[in-house]
Formats: structure tokens, C-alpha cells, sequence
């Protein structure tokens, strides 16, 4: 990642073509080595070429070129000089004030590219040996004054086809999304990277099981997911931890942080749901088993205090988590991959099994709630006696998979809620963890007015503070930090909020694995009128569209063939009545009931419902919801 150092006057004519003379050349040497195997996800290419937004000049012979964007890759040069004359590249994602590269958020990357022309007439160089994270780069050693085709950005990421696409009427979600995207692209290299600038790049677990479903719903990341998961498996190690990332180059980073272990088994069940590969399971069912009696080991009276190391990992306004407990986040992970494998268990008819990690779910979970239920809500790091203030995460965590207890749940929902509403003025206070499952959370109890504001705030924490502050992909900090450390701006940790504008304003969620059954039930509030989105899943395309007037509300369906879905449509005023144009006019719903219980051309009511909820066979539908 230091860059790459080309002298264009050693390179031999034609060494690339057939017919080169190589005699001079050492011969090839056979060796014992590893079995080979072919290439098993889409390779690493250019897919796309930038051209630069400006070029500013901060000093005699220097050039700054702003490509508008951060992204992974290199640039093309192009160039005509004596021979001898030595050109640098370097690469950064933001300026000092002045002007000048700031390239203090690569940390100890070099991320300089040095050429050396021939002299023979026009050349052009691109590295073949390094890549780097940037938006800007600064040219000096050029023999007269650059034009705007002297350097040209090359995106450089793996090759992995789009599979989603999200827009809505409210620009600022629509610049969330981009970012978010953007984000991604730059980190899918071969592994799912950190980030692309730093001399680190690596496959942090958390950071991509925090992702993974957003990551799903943009991108056909079936194989590629496949291929990391089979690296996670050969670094496992035999007593069954896991690494912090992987492939693991530090053999400090065993054993993982319980949530960042967790990557293992939540990738694979999230490549068994979306893209119904119930083989994915098999494969790697007894390195799941060896990872969760590995946790099992070393858990005490059923909490996992020993592992933790991150927990919510970069809070605002401290790279460490400020108020949630180590022990309760590694727990808490602890309770969640075991119920997971409980779950494959069954599956994959193994009963016993499945009845015994069963049973210890539910004794981590006594252990959870006798540790950290603490007066309708969870425990949290106090920071003096007058601190009684409920924490985000210690709270959202076990509503998010039905922990608390019933007779408890409300009283910890009100708590969060007057977490982020009173105390936070409808911000975040959770780091990579907690921003996961939060809106989650909030959006199953009923709130997805509180998520939705959160997300349209622009000021400090937020992703609309991010884009104000002039970023074009994601930050690793909540804040803007331009000096040395852990300060990407272009990380994708918290990129799975692009997640929750599927599933909820366009309302696509998994029913059943493989998209053989899902949900349409889209939140449609009063700041958007519009939305449009769809998915190619291994049945096909499916597409929603939306838009609302102050009498009228179109909801038009794809479904793919083999499909079928449960649509709720939103009663968004106190009295409507509901038509289905697919080929001829039909009311189905008015005066608040259906008015027909018989299948009406792939339309069947649901009886179980008392609102306007309909399972459709695969097809087009046109539903209209008419304010009386």
C-alpha cells in the first residue's frame, strides 16, 4: 500500500506479447506448495473512469486534482518529456485548508506512485502492483502545465454485479444511499476491507456483519460472500476462536471480540436467507459448532465477560464505548449466535442438538436479564451518582431480539426512546453496534417516525452531518477528524442504515429464504412522497413503486414467478377505499373491510388481519388508495 515505483526506461519492448525473446530470462523453477485452486468470486477490475471536477495549483509545480469522489483505485497518467524526468502521484481523501494534500488519514501508507519517463514521445502509466483510497491527488515533477485528460481516476473494486436500486423523493436520503453505496463499492476488494487508504485494509468481522444486509440488497454478493466465509473458516483455529479479521496477518487479534466473531455465523445465515444456498450451512456446520463450544468455554455462569475488546465500537465522541458494558455486548452476541445455530441445527434435522442450544439460550438469557436488567432498563457505565440516564445500545440490544421481559419491555422501549428523543434531541448515541439494530428496533415497536428523524438530521451525530461536512462516502468516526489515527473518511461501518430504506420505506423484507416469500409493507410519511426501488434475487426482479398525493396513494408491484408476497398497504387516512387496476378496475377494500374473501386474480385477503393486508400471487399489481 506504500505505492508503486515505475522506471519506464527498464521496461523491455514486447516483454508482454508472444514471440518475446526471453532467453536471458531465468527459467521457471517447479516447487511443492499448497493445492491451487480456481478463483471462486468475480475479480477485482476497473468499473468506472473519473474524470477531474477541478485542478487547483496550492504552490510552483504542485497540482491538485479533485476527482468529486472518494474512491478505491489509481490513475492514469499521461505525459510527454525527457527521459529521466521523475513525475510522484500522491493520493489523499482531503485537503489542508490551504489547499495542499492532507494525507494524514492514510496513516503509515505511503500512497505515492513514482514514474519515470523514457522519453519516447507520449506514455501513459497506470500502477499494476498497489491500489489507494482517495479523492484527491497531488501530480508534481511534470514537465510543463497538465491538462484535464493528463490524469484520470480508475474505480477499482471487485466486480460484483449491482443488484439493487433505492431513490426517493427527499434528496437528503437520496444522498445517504449514494454514500453509502460509494462506500461499499470502494470497499469490496476481493475481502470486504475497513477502508481503502490506510496500510490496514483488512476484513474486519464486525464491520461486515454490521453491513452485510445493506451490502445484500445493493449488491449480488452470493459468491463473494462465499469465498469469505470459506477464509473465515480456514483461519479458525482448533480449539474453534475465530479472529478479529481475517485473513488474520496479526496473531494478536485471537481470540475475536464475541461481535466481531459473530460475522461467522451471521454471514453464513444471511446467505442462507437471501440467497436460499441451505448448502452454505452444511459446509460449514461443524466449524459453527466448534466456534459456539468455543464461547461456551469460556463463558461464566452464562455471561461472556472474559472476550470482550471493542464492544460499540466508535461512539460519539470516543473511539471506545462510553456507557455500554463490555460484558453485556459480548453476552448479548453470545445469546444471538447460539439461537442462530439452534436454528441451523433444526434445519438441518439435527433435533438434539437443536433442543440442547435451545435450552442454553434460554439459560444465557435468565443470565442477561439477572445481570443487566436494572430497573426498566439496562446497564450502563455510569459516569458519577447523579448518572441514571438509560444507555442506546444496552437497551436497543435485547429489544432487538426479544430479550426483555415481557412484563419489562415497555418500560425499557420509553426508556430508549426518551434516550434518543430528550436526551439526544433525535440523535444517535451508539457506535458500529448499536446503529445496527437501533432502527430495527424503534421501527418494530412503532416508531419509525423517531428512526426517520434521526436519519434526516444534518447536524452532529448523523449521516446528514457527514454529507453538510462535504463527504462523499462514509466516515469511521461520527466526527470530522482530518489528523492522524483512526479517522477514514471512507469506512462502511455504519453504512447498514441504507438497509432500513428497503425495508421500510419500500417495505421489502424476507419471509421465507431466497425470497420465495416476503413482505411489502411500506412507511410512507408525510416528508416523502415518493419512492422507487427493486432487487434481483435468485426468483428475479422485485420492484416497488410508490407515490402519494393529499387524496391519492399508487403502490405498483413486481413479482417474480415462483414468488409470492403479503402486501400491507398503509392506512394513511381514517377513511379510504382500495382499487386494484391489474386489468380491469376492481375495489377490493372500502368501508373500512374487504369486500370480497374470494381470490380475485391472484389478490387473496388475509383473514387473519383486520387491516388491508393481501397475499399476492407472482405478477404486476396496480393498488390504489383513495381518500373518502
Amino acid at each position: 500500500y506504500f505505492g508503486e515505483n515505475y522506471d519506464h526506461r527498464l521496461e523491455q519492448p514486447g516483454w508482454n506479447l508472444a514471440g518475446f525473446e526471453d532467453d536471458r530470462w531465468p527459467k521457471v523453477e517447479m516447487v511443492k506448495g499448497p493445492p491451487l485452486i480456481a478463483q471462486d468470486l468475480p475479480p477485482v477490475k476497473i468499473i468506472e473512469m473519473l474524470k477531474p471536477r477541478e485542478i487547483s495549483s496550492p504552490g510552483p509545480d504542485v497540482y491538485i486534482f479533485d476527482f468529486g469522489q472518494n474512491i478505491s483505485g489509481w490513475v492514469r497518467l499521461k505525459v510527454s518529456g525527457l527521459a529521466g524526468t521523475e513525475i510522484k502521484l500522491r493520493f489523499a481523501e482531503i485537503l489542508q485548508p490551504d489547499g495542499n494534500l492532507n494525507p494524514r488519514t492514510n496513516d503509515q501508507a505511503r500512497a505515492t506512485d513514482v514514474f519515470i519517463l523514457n522519453g519516447e514521445g507520449q506514455e501513459q502509466y497506470e500502477p499494476r502492483f498497489t491500489y489507494h483510497g482517495f479523492r484527491y491527488v497531488e501530480l508534481t515533477g511534470f514537465p510543463g502545465q497538465p491538462a484535464e485528460d493528463t490524469l484520470e481516476a480508475r474505480f477499482v473494486h471487485s466486480a460484483v454485479d449491482r443488484a439493487g436500486f433505492f431513490e426517493s423523493s427527499h434528496p437528503l436520503i437520496n444522498q445517504i444511499h449514494q454514500l453509502v453505496v460509494n462506500c461499499q463499492r470502494a470497499n469490496l476488494m476481493s475481502i470486504p476491507t475497513d477502508c481503502p487508504q490506510r496500510d490496514e485494509r483488512h476484513g474486519w468481522l464486525a464491520d461486515a456483519a454490521m453491513t452485510m444486509e445493506e451490502a445484500c440488497f445493493n449488491f449480488d454478493l452470493a459468491a463473494f460472500y462465499q469465498h469469505f466465509l470459506h477464509l473465515i473458516r480456514l483461519a479458525q483455529k482448533a480449539d474453534g476462536s475465530l479472529p478479529d479479521f481475517v485473513p488474520p496477518y496479526n496473531p494478536s487479534v485471537y481470540p475475536a471480540d464475541p461481535a466481531w466473531g459473530s460475522a461467522y455465523i451471521s454471514l453464513c445465515w444471511q446467505v442462507y436467507m437471501f440467497y436460499g444456498d441451505r448448502e452454505i450451512l452444511k459446509k460449514h456446520y461443524q466449524n459453527l459448532k466448534n466456534y459456539i463450544e468455543f464461547l461456551r468455554s469460556k463463558a461464566v455462569g452464562q455471561l461472556l465477560s472474559p472476550l470482550g475488546k471493542y464492544g460499540d465500537w466508535c461512539q460519539p465522541g470516543s473511539l471506545v464505548a462510553k456507557k455500554t458494558p463490555l460484558d453485556l455486548v459480548s453476552t448479548w452476541f453470545y445469546y444471538h449466535d447460539v439461537l442462530i445455530f439452534s436454528e441451523i441445527c433444526s434445519l438441518l434435522g439435527r433435533q438434539a442438538e437443536a433442543r440442547e442450544y435451545k435450552e442454553l439460550t434460554a439459560q444465557i438469557k435468565a443470565a442477561f436479564n439477572r445481570t443487566f436488567l436494572q430497573k426498566g432498563q439496562y446497564k450502563a457505565i455510569r459516569q458519577g451518582p447523579v448518572d441514571r440516564l438509560p444507555d442506546q445500545t444496552a437497551n436497543a440490544l435485547p429489544l432487538y431480539l426479544d430479550l426483555v421481559p415481557e412484563e419489562d419491555r415497555e418500560e425499557v422501549l420509553n426508556n430508549l426512546i426518551t434516550s434518543i428523543v430528550t436526551h439526544h434531541d433525535y440523535h444517535l448515541d451508539t457506535g458500529l453496534i448499536g446503529t445496527r439494530f437501533l432502527l430495527d428496533v424503534l421501527s418494530k415497536s412503532g416508531r419509525q417516525d423517531i428512526a426517520l428523524k434521526i436519519i434526516l438530521q444534518d447536524t452532529y451525530p448523523g449521516w446528514g452531518y457527514m454529507i453538510r461536512e462535504g463527504a462523499t462516502s462514509l466516515w469511521e468516526r461520527w466526527e470530522k477528524l482530518t489528523g492522524p489515527g483512526m479517522n477514514s473518511h471512507n469506512h462502511i461501518m455504519f453504512g447498514s442504515v441504507d438497509a432500513w430504506f428497503y425495508k421500510n420505506l419500500a417495505g421489502l423484507e424476507l419471509i421465507e429464504p431466497g425470497w420465495r416469500v416476503f413482505q411489502v409493507k411500506p412507511y410512507a410519511p408525510e416528508e416523502i412522497s415518493k419512492v422507487r426501488a427493486r432487487i434481483n434475487t435468485i426468483q428475479g426482479e422485485i420492484a416497488v413503486s410508490w407515490q402519494k398525493s393529499d387524496s391519492l396513494f399508487t403502490l405498483e408491484l413486481e413479482i417474480p414467478a415462483g414468488s409470492r408476497a403479503r402486501d400491507h398497504l398503509p392506512a394513511i387516512w381514517p377513511d379510504y377505499r382500495i382499487k386494484e387496476q391489474k386489468e380491469k378496475e376492481l375495489v377490493i377494500w372500502d368501508e373500512k373491510a374487504y369486500t370480497s374473501r374470494e381470490n380475485s386474480d391472484g389478490i387473496f385477503p388475509d383473514n387473519n388481519s383486520q387491516l388491508p393486508v393481501f397475499w399476492l400471487d407472482s405478477g404486476s399489481y396496480l393498488f390504489q388508495l383513495e381518500k373518502i
